[in-house]
């Protein structure tokens, strides 16, 4: 099991050499790119994780009505904005 994943891992990482086509370049140049490529995923991920969850909560605010009010005939849906707190 050890063996198929290793195997696995160097697969996939050749696939990204080909695909990228850093496999024509020294292993410094290597280390470099892999680097700014591990450095923009993971800032993507974070984020991600931080910062998409309260903007998809807006997002659905603003999409779903506005609670009717008891006594009013008519409802007219307005836009309703608030400050999203970074807490």
């Amino acid at each position: 099991m050890l063996k198929f994943t290793k195997n696995l891992l160097l697969n996939l990482y050749l696939q990204y050499e080909l695909v990228t086509c850093i496999y024509m370049f020294e292993p410094w140049e290597k280390k470099l790119i892999n680097s700014f490529v591990l450095l923009t995923l993971s800032l993507i991920i974070f984020s991600s994780c931080v910062y998409l969850p309260s903007y998809i909560e807006t997002f659905l605010k603003f999409l779903s009505p506005l609670p009717r009010e008891e006594g009013s005939a008519s409802y007219t849906p307005m836009l309703h904005t608030e400050k999203i707190s970074m807490s």
